[in-house]
């Protein structure tokens, strides 16, 4: 079969002018170019959102770990606190399954709503709870439980958001509108760390450790709003309404008729999680702590760093529309396993030149499969299990390998002492991508599956 010979994915659009859309679909799952725009809008704002939240914590991990975790020795207070980071990624294969079916049920709209609404309310409690000097071990608890909330809802927005992309994107542009998903959510990590910087280079030592540290988490609650509303604007996915409901449960139906297409998508996922969440997550805390860089310039080399890397997301969910998805995600990961220890080494030399070309090193690859992956997992199952299925296997893949990406990382260079140790982790799982990479089945030819 060919591309010229498949049926159209959605019938035309409508043309009369008159037509006014609104949140209430048309029945016959036509689309608007403004339905299009609002969607993706919609999509964006709580990517932004959910990563943001997350390059927060992520960039205030040494300061929330004397405020919640104290010890005697800074690295123990560090690794109670990534361990903390973890337990937010241990959550998301349950918010995977809860909201995994509700999406495929009732549809990706109401989903997206509602884990928006958890997210920002879990990062605002954050900002507001006592420390372990006021509340003692209740701080920590309610840190976890905190935690334990966003990675619920992050487990429900991934698979949501990338499947009401891709059901939206018009015909030969579902790797281009994917990876907006990653591009947003990477330039809301981008945000998250601005936003960090930008506190602690105007607080005080004293300043930070009582109130600074509270205003990232508390700017959530603009986002948070912005997002609802726009998100209360949108109409249901195409491909959602139109297609025919299953009486069996998603999750049922997934482990028994789409083993094959999961367990390709958790493979590819594990090197994928390892190398964003190193340069997303446990950079930010390895550059300053570990190796002692100064903070002004170790955070305008991530910054630099974040920006250059998440623009040229995009290129390659474009790139994947026409080559293939299946040879860039397998160049991302050889390429990943190739580039792990020089940039380590960059990182190591001290100079803002070396960071940032150490960072990018590995950017230039993770953007390749930030741009292919959305597509290529959304394409891999039907509507009606598509964001169960997908959720699933990508939250168990992060929860186990992402989530502990600067938990494993520090923990390395505790045990070897040596400063370049995370990159065998991470050439390790990048190849397990690239084994999965190459047994997966090529889907950018055909239409989304019913």
């Amino acid at each position: 079969m060919t591309e010229s010979t498949l049926p159209e994915s959605l019938p035309p659009e409508p043309v009369d002018p008159a037509v006014r859309p609104s949140p209430v679909a048309p029945a016959d799952g036509s689309v608007t170019p403004r339905a299009r725009r609002r969607a993706v809008t919609a999509v964006a704002i709580g990517n932004l959102l959910e990563w943001y939240d997350f390059a927060v914590y992520a960039g205030l991990a040494a300061v929330l770990a004397g405020l919640f975790f104290p010890a005697g020795d800074p690295l123990v207070s560090l690794l109670a606190s990534f361990s903390v980071f973890a337990v937010g990624f241990a959550a998301r294969p349950v918010g995977a399954i809860v909201f995994g079916r509700m999406a495929d049920r009732y549809g990706r709209r109401p989903t997206l709503l509602v884990v928006i609404t958890v997210m920002g309310a879990a990062t605002v409690l954050i900002g507001i709870m006592p420390t372990y000097a006021i509340a003692g071990v209740w701080a920590a608890l309610l840190l976890v439980l905190a935690r334990t909330a966003q990675g619920l809802s992050v487990g429900g927005e991934f698979s949501s958001s990338t499947a009401f992309l891709v059901e939206f994107a018009p015909r030969g542009k579902r790797g281009l509108y994917g990876s907006i998903a990653y591009l947003t959510a990477c330039l809301g990590s981008f945000v998250g760390l601005g936003v960090v910087f930008l506190v602690r280079s105007l607080s005080t030592p004293e300043f930070l450790a009582t109130w600074g540290w509270r205003i990232p988490f508390l700017l959530s609650f603009p986002l948070l709003a912005i997002g609802l509303y726009i998100r209360l604007k949108v109409q249901e996915s195409p491909a959602f309404r139109t297609a025919a409901p299953s009486d069996e449960g998603p999750l049922t139906t997934s482990v028994r008729t789409q083993r094959r297409g999961m367990f390709s998508l958790f493979g590819i996922t594990v090197g994928f999680a390892v190398c964003s969440y190193t340069v997303l997550a446990f950079v930010v805390s390895y550059v300053t702590t570990v190796l002692r860089y100064p903070p002004s310039l170790a955070y305008t080399s991530i910054l630099i760093s974040t920006l250059l890397g998440s623009v040229s997301i995009p290129f390659f969910g474009a790139l994947s529309d026409r080559v293939g998805r299946r040879p860039v995600i397998l160049a991302g990961a050889i390429g990943t396993a190739l580039v792990a220890y020089p940039a380590y080494l960059l990182l190591s030399v001290g100079t803002m030149a070396a960071a940032i070309a150490g960072q990018l090193l590995i950017w230039l690859f993770m953007a390749m499969l930030c741009g292919a992956c959305p597509a290529a997992f959304s394409e891999m199952f039907p509507t009606r299990l598509r964001t169960t299925a997908v959720g699933v296997s990508y939250s168990l893949a992060l929860a186990l390998f992402g989530g502990t990406t600067p938990f494993v990382s520090t923990w390395l260079i505790e045990w070897t002492g040596s400063v370049v140790a995370p990159a065998a982790f991470v050439v390790a799982t990048a190849l397990v991508s690239m084994v999965a990479a190459l047994r997966m089945r090529e889907t950018v030819r055909f239409d989304l599956p019913d």
